[in-house]
């Protein structure tokens, strides 16, 4: 509730801890109380995951054929 910031890799989050590792390695843990404190987590593979969803099964197979095929 101070308004402070911290950004770093998520260690672990649950409904009653946040850990967080801050680039410096310094690690930060928050007791979690509903929503707060508010975290928002970045996953820089989620755009990634969601197309798996949408290719069929014959297109994850095409792709693979063809990148064996590859020298």
């Amino acid at each position: 509730r101070t308004g402070q910031t911290f950004e770093g890799r998520l260690v672990r989050i649950d409904e009653f801890t946040v850990v967080v590792m801050e680039p410096d390695g310094t690690t930060r843990s928050f007791r979690r109380d509903g929503e707060s404190p508010n975290v928002d987590v970045h996953d820089a593979l989620q755009p990634h995951r969601a197309l798996l969803r949408v290719y069929s099964d014959k297109d994850i197979h095409d792709v693979t054929a063809y990148l064996v095929k590859l020298p």
